[in-house]
């Protein structure tokens, strides 16, 4: 199960960049994957397991400081934990 602050908000610890869609975390390997941005050409899929961002986006280059325009959950449902990066 994931980890979540004392707001109930799900923590975002680190963020990889891929080359596809994952179906597998890049981090712990593990299957519990589930989509909490859309992006232009893809999205960002959180691991259940690890708390890990497994970010897919052809077009563009994300970064730490991408708006949050583009998350579906919002900032009152997720938060990125102080010092967070794309690996």
């Amino acid at each position: 199960m994931a980890d979540y602050d004392q707001d109930g908000r799900l923590l975002i610890c680190r963020a990889k960049q891929l080359d596809e869609i994952p179906s597998r975390c890049h981090n712990c390997d593990g299957d519990e994957l589930q989509q909490i941005m859309e992006h232009v050409d893809g999205g960002s899929w959180i691991c259940m397991t690890c708390n890990y961002l497994n970010s897919y986006e052809p077009s563009m280059r994300l970064t730490k400081n991408m708006p949050f325009s583009m998350v579906n959950l919002g900032t009152d449902e997720i938060v990125f934990v102080e010092g967070w990066d794309f690996e």
